[in-house]
């Protein structure tokens, strides 16, 4: 009995090991390679990590590598979907993953959307105060340090001086050191003149002519002055050549038509229901506990039936 315990105990840990190297399978948590072929419910594709693929239905980015896409599963780097979509797959194992926009990009909120006019009016004057406290972090990044109350410091990127008014441990007060009739450039599109000045306000005016092309602050798109009629100034935006553009608070899409411009923030596959063919190409890190060999002879030993003893 017992001389052929080693021996089935020796074969079993083999298999044991052999079974596990092909049964492995994606968990949470772990690091994995796929390609995927992503599509819309009418079948046209709209992302892929195949540059076969993406040739074939005009996708192709001569900027893009195409290769497997990593990332680690459940770690929120995948929509909720796609990530839920690969557990359980194996290594070389093709899928086809269903996924409803609640789990995919969201549903498409009319909230997101702006419509505003193509042509528009701006005040030709305008008037902010003249002191400005900044927190002592923003101060420091922009001046620097070790600076003193009534020491005047160019503002980086302009024309503008401000004097220090006051510091404290959190922030510093300063004021504009402007004047009327002074004169300056606002981003090297346009000269500002300060047509009034006091110990609180200061009021400037926008030097802007018809036929100026100009960007306004906080805008993606340049415009054309078209008229200047007393205390205003008619701009009319002009055509946008990236329908999509980077912001601090994400995408937004642009269109324009004759009269409005329409700022969607969906992303622009939000509201879809999507589909991916996945292939699991690699599974660089695993999560699940260790079995077989690596687990060692006792673990097994403990769960095998024992011989009975014998005197």
């Amino acid at each position: 009995m017992r001389r052929l315990i080693v021996p089935a105990l020796l074969l079993l840990i083999a298999v044991s090991g052999c079974v596990d190297e092909k049964s492995r399978v994606v968990h949470e948590g772990d690091i994995i390679k796929v390609d995927y072929i992503g599509r819309l419910e009418d079948g046209t594709i709209f992302d892929t990590s195949l540059e076969e693929v993406a040739r074939e239905a005009g996708l192709y980015d001569p900027l893009r590598s195409y290769k497997p896409l990593q990332f680690k599963v459940g770690s929120g780097q995948m929509i909720p979907g796609f990530d839920r979509g690969v557990i359980g797959m194996k290594v070389n194992e093709t899928k086809n993953i269903t996924i409803p926009p609640e789990e995919a990009y969201g549903e498409y909120d009319p909230e997101r959307v702006n419509v505003i006019p193509r042509t528009f009016e701006i005040p030709l004057e305008e008037t902010f105060n003249r002191t400005l406290e900044m927190p002592l972090y923003n101060f420091n990044m922009t001046f620097g340090r070790e600076y003193t109350v009534g020491e005047r410091l160019k503002v980086p990127g302009s024309q503008i001086y401000v004097i220090v008014e006051n510091i404290t441990e959190s922030a510093v007060t300063v004021s504009y050191d402007l004047e009327e009739g002074d004169t300056f450039p606002f981003r090297d599109q346009w000269n500002e003149t300060v047509v009034r000045a006091n110990e609180t306000t200061i009021t400037v005016r926008h030097e802007i002519a018809v036929g100026d092309n100009v960007t306004l602050p906080n805008s993606p798109w340049s415009s054309i002055v078209t008229a200047i009629s007393g205390k205003n100034a008619t701009l009319r935006a002009e055509e946008i050549l990236e329908p999509e553009i980077q912001t601090p608070f994400g995408t937004m899409r642009v269109s324009m038509n004759e009269t409005n411009i329409t700022i969607d923030r969906n992303h622009r596959l939000a509201g879809k229901t999507l589909t991916f063919t996945v292939t699991v190409r690699e599974i660089l890190r695993e999560t699940e506990p260790k079995t077989g060999n690596e687990a060692g002879v006792e673990s097994i030993i403990g769960e095998l039936p024992q011989p009975p003893k014998t005197e």
